[in-house]
């Protein structure tokens, strides 16, 4: 019960929308040039030169950078107020996650826009800083009213006025919609101020590409390496690859809860077989008497099946039933789910279907070995 509950937390795990689209993204960090990273201006430069060349890469459709990745568990929150006048205490202030990223980051992820516009490449350090919301922080914090030309302010980050409002991103995990800050806002990395970005140096790239990881890699190397040879690309890894890793925490339990599973299907199999095998060698005599007398084949097969059925039912009514006390009680298994109850009826038919169908095979030859004892030689057993 327990496999089937996990199988099904993962199947609905994966058709959880994101609120990104991760097919065909590759994600890889680039280790820049001690020379540059402490010259801001140098910096901003090789960032631009380097994404403006990959997109350049044929079958490369989009590439940014970012100093989040969705569900990679990379952190970057900040206390935050609405409007220019801070709060009393800044201790008490809500929370956002702040995503440095470029202009072409939202094309670049397949996140919907849905009010105003998003990042350009006019937001430099010589524009107004702005930033782009999303959607929780919109209904959180503006109550139905046009966030669009609204201030927000950051600690130690300054005030923003906000351009744009986007989906929201499952950026903590697909099984945590209330995990931790929900509230996201994304600010240009060309706005970043000077103190500020040598500690945000370490930059995602992320490119969305119609090639495989294999055949796109060496090109975009080739593109990076034409700005410094010295750059190594390291942590390469496929959005795809991202969100599956994020589901590790129910992936262990499922594979042990499976592999526990299959024993126990084996065992309870052969458990079966073995007591059907024993009653119809105990019986040999009984059958004989019976077929003797005028019993068909067939019922002799369907008596024999009928007592294996027996048995199978008085023990999985009695799993069952122990099966749904386990769930409830256990709390930590609970927690693991997602989209399913720990006591899923659809589950519990599933796997009783299983389990009923593997003990009626396992019934099935001791039963045909029943209709081919010979009366005369049964009749002579004792």
């Amino acid at each position: 019960m327990g496999a089937g509950l996990l199988l099904r937390t993962i199947a609905h795990l994966w058709n959880t929308n994101p609120g990104f689209d991760a097919q065909n993204v590759i994600t890889f960090k680039v280790g820049i040039s001690p020379f540059i990273v402490k010259n801001p201006a140098k910096m901003r430069t090789a960032y631009q030169q380097m994404t403006e060349r990959i997109r350049q890469i044929p079958g490369v459709q989009a590439a940014d950078i970012s100093n989040l990745v969705p569900l990679s568990g990379e952190d970057n929150s900040a206390a935050f107020w609405v409007g220019s006048q801070a709060p009393a205490s800044i201790a008490e202030a809500p929370r956002l996650l702040m995503f440095w990223t470029g202009p072409d980051y939202l094309n670049l992820m397949g996140i919907p826009l849905l009010q105003g516009r998003f990042l350009s490449p006019q937001d430099t350090v010589n524009s107004s800083p702005v930033v782009v919301i999303d959607s929780v922080f919109a209904r959180a914090y503006f109550h139905g009213k046009d966030p669009v030309g609204q201030t927000i302010s950051v600690v130690n980050g300054g005030a923003f006025r906000v351009v744009g409002v986007v989906g929201h991103v499952a950026h903590w995990g697909l099984d945590r919609p209330d995990f931790y800050t929900q509230n996201q806002v994304y600010a240009s990395y060309y706005q970043l101020p000077d103190k500020w970005l040598p500690v945000f140096g370490d930059q995602t790239v992320i490119v969305r590409t119609t090639l495989n990881t294999a055949s796109a890699m060496p090109l975009i190397k080739a593109a990076i390496f034409g700005v410094d040879n010295s750059q190594p690309v390291y942590e390469v890894q496929t959005m795809q690859q991202v969100v599956s890793d994020s589901m590790s925490t129910q992936r262990l339990p499922l594979m042990l809860l499976e592999a526990f599973a299959g024993l126990a299907l084996l065992l309870a199999s052969v458990g079966i077989y073995g007591v059907i095998s024993y009653s119809v060698a105990q019986r040999v005599h009984e059958i004989g008497i019976r077929m003797a007398l005028g019993a068909e084949k067939s019922k002799i097969f369907r008596m024999v099946i009928g007592e294996g059925v027996r048995l199978t039912l008085s023990g999985l009514a009695i799993g069952t039933i122990v099966a749904m006390l386990l769930t409830r009680v256990l709390s930590s298994f609970s927690h693991l789910l997602y989209g399913v109850g720990a006591n899923d009826p659809l589950t519990f038919l599933a796997v009783v279907l299983v389990l009923a169908v593997v003990a009626i095979l396992a019934c099935y030859v001791p039963a045909r070995r029943a209709t081919r004892v010979d009366p005369m030689i049964a009749l002579r057993y004792e």
